[in-house]
């Protein structure tokens, strides 16, 4: 019994929680939008796999959710439009180990002149996205969530526990 209760008092304290978190405002209270994820668990999360969803479906990229979602137009970073374009910062998820409290950034896009169009639906449809996570804890035990961005939906407090992580058939890398 006293091992059983050890364990237990091993896995409580090395146990992540992971979840995705929006904002379409930073500290200075400008316009940003954000979307990250973060471990607000105890211990260190290994992100297995991590999905991003738009009206069902599964998105690679940033840049391919903005095209079909915002009407966002990629510029290349040598061209002369891109002095007066504000810059969509990517990140990925999967493949990161998150120590507890660790947040990782996968969207970033500042409001400005040249992108009110585009950061306005992005602003609107990050409500309407969900999001797929597995992640494992540095005892290998794993657990995968399934996330909206709205605020509270009943299930999200309780991911369920998995053996291992399957590998998406659309896994978001950028």
């Amino acid at each position: 019994r006293t091992e059983d209760a050890n364990e237990k008092l091993v896995a409580a304290s090395t146990w992540p929680f992971v979840q995705v978190q929006v904002s379409n405002a930073d500290p200075d209270a400008k316009l940003d939008l954000q979307f990250s994820v973060v471990n607000t668990g105890v211990g260190p999360a290994k992100i297995e796999s991590f999905e991003v969803f738009w009206k069902g479906k599964p998105y690679r990229s940033a840049q391919d959710l903005l095209r079909e979602c915002c009407g966002y137009k990629a510029v290349k970073a040598a061209s002369p439009e891109a002095k007066n374009t504000t810059p969509l910062a990517t990140g990925t998820v999967q493949g990161v180990v998150l120590r507890a409290g660790e947040t990782e950034l996968f969207i970033h896009y500042p409001l400005h002149d040249d992108n009110l169009a585009v950061w306005t639906a992005l602003n609107k449809v990050g409500g309407e996205m969900s999001y797929r996570i597995c992640y494992c804890s540095v005892l290998d035990e794993c657990w995968r969530s399934e996330q909206v961005s709205q605020l509270y939906v009943p299930g999200q407090l309780h991911p369920a526990q998995v053996k291992t992580c399957p590998v998406p058939k659309v896994a978001y890398t950028l």
